[in-house]
């Protein structure tokens, strides 16, 4: 009888520990799913007496889903931000072109026909342009003392309104001037510059290519316009009367969003209506491929230095995982000692490691919806966000908490018994 009592100490302690074998089969007690749920369990204790260490390890997988979300996020939401300000800038604009031959042949743009183009629903501006075929010099004085080439454009009033000119000094010509071919002018604010133009006191003049022309504005060029920047602009006589040294005329629009499709259509029978299929007409491209290289392009940068930040954690978290074996080799050799399985170990020390990565994907899927909206609302972007990164981000750090986990768990599984005794 007392053989049997000491004997039924070990079998207690046996079915106490988790993962505990049956003497005659040598096979894991219990049902597979109630030995995982215990052994998960089990886990959780662990990383509940150990908190502070728990939350530190999982902040370097926290900051890494942090850095993922914040980055699909914010790319998605910045790049439909760039395309908005690409859709106000660029697809509010069509271009009518007349060709080389017509204007071999004495065809130009006139002054009735750049109304008509006005006239049409949706255009906001527009206006006839053409540019010399080369700078020309500009000097202050008649004598030319000091020159500059310039590029020199003939331009309507409501081309300049369509490009949005911004003038420092003075202002634009009107179309009285236009309509008379007045000899009068307006300078980039660099060009001025250079050629000593500091304000518009006095009348003063300036001489393109030897001819005086009264100088009435300074402008900024538009941005995005390189082209009228240390430009001169005249009254567009050059473009209603064919000159050889300018090219063909075009006419500028600048259409309500939406609007450059039709106004594209209408524009050259209103201009043209002789031959509208004679004219070239520029506007705005598709913007859906835009869109998703610049969406795809960012993503593919931060998302890098996302996976960084994931590689730190998963380090992180398997150097604790490995110290916290070594700390506890003897009461896993205790619980080999009574039985427990090499796999039952392992399996503990995977859901540790996969709980910190669990716990650490969850908040840094909060921190990264919470910096995308923060930066979204200080820029004024509207949010674009993906709902399938809410369930990604703690899945994400769960799979680097299993991986994490993998050779702790493996270097656990290897304690043997005997360590108990000699420690």
């Amino acid at each position: 009888m007392a053989r049997r009592g000491r004997r039924a100490e070990p079998e207690a302690a046996e079915t106490a520990v988790l993962g505990a074998v049956a003497p005659e089969t040598g096979k894991p007690k219990g049902r597979f799913g109630v030995k995982s749920l215990g052994i998960a369990y089990e886990s959780l204790q662990s990383l509940r007496g150990r908190s502070m260490r728990t939350w530190m390890t999982a902040i370097g997988i926290a900051l890494g889903i942090a850095a993922t979300v914040a980055t699909v996020g914010l790319s998605s939401t910045s790049a439909a931000a760039i395309a908005d300000r690409f859709d106000a800038a660029e697809a509010t604009q069509v271009t009518v072109s007349f060709s080389e031959s017509m204007r071999e042949a004495g065809y130009a743009p006139t002054l009735e026909d750049s109304q008509r183009v006005r006239d049409i629903a949706g255009v906001v501006d527009s206006g006839i342009v053409c540019a010399a075929s080369e700078e020309l010099p500009a000097s202050r004085t008649a004598e030319q003392y000091y020159t500059r080439n310039v590029a020199v454009f003939g331009m309507e009033p409501g081309a300049m309104d369509a490009y949005g000119f911004t003038f420092t000094e003075g202002g634009a010509f009107d179309a009285g001037h236009a309509e008379r071919g007045d000899r009068v002018a307006v300078i980039d604010a660099a060009a001025a510059r250079d050629l000593g133009y500091s304000s518009l006191e006095g009348a003063p003049m300036i001489y393109v290519d030897g001819q005086e022309y009264a100088l009435v504005g300074i402008f900024e060029a538009p941005e995005g316009e390189a082209k009228l920047t240390s430009a001169v602009v005249v009254p567009p006589l050059p473009c209603t009367e064919p000159d050889e040294r300018y090219a063909p005329a075009q006419v500028f629009i600048r259409t309500d969003l939406g609007a450059a499709d039709k106004v594209a259509q209408t524009a050259p029978t209103a201009l043209f209506p002789e031959g509208p299929d004679n004219l070239s007409v520029a506007k705005p491209s598709d913007l859906s491929s835009f869109r998703k290289g610049v969406e795809n392009e960012m993503q593919a940068l931060l998302l890098g230095l996302a996976a960084v930040s994931l590689v730190i954690g998963a380090v992180s978290v398997s150097n604790t995982a490995l110290v916290s074996v070594m700390e506890r080799r003897s009461e896993i050799g205790l619980r080999r000692a009574v039985g427990a399985a090499r796999r039952a170990v392992a399996m503990q020390f995977v859901w540790e490691s996969t709980l910190i990565g669990l716990i650490g994907g969850l908040v840094g899927t909060v921190l990264g919806v919470d910096v995308t909206a923060l930066v979204s609302l200080a820029r004024d972007w509207q949010i674009v966000f993906d709902p399938v990164l809410f369930a990604a981000g703690p899945v994400v750090g769960a799979v680097v908490g299993v991986v994490a986990g993998v050779y702790p768990a493996w270097r656990a599984s290897r304690i043997p018994p005997a360590i108990t005794l000699r420690t």
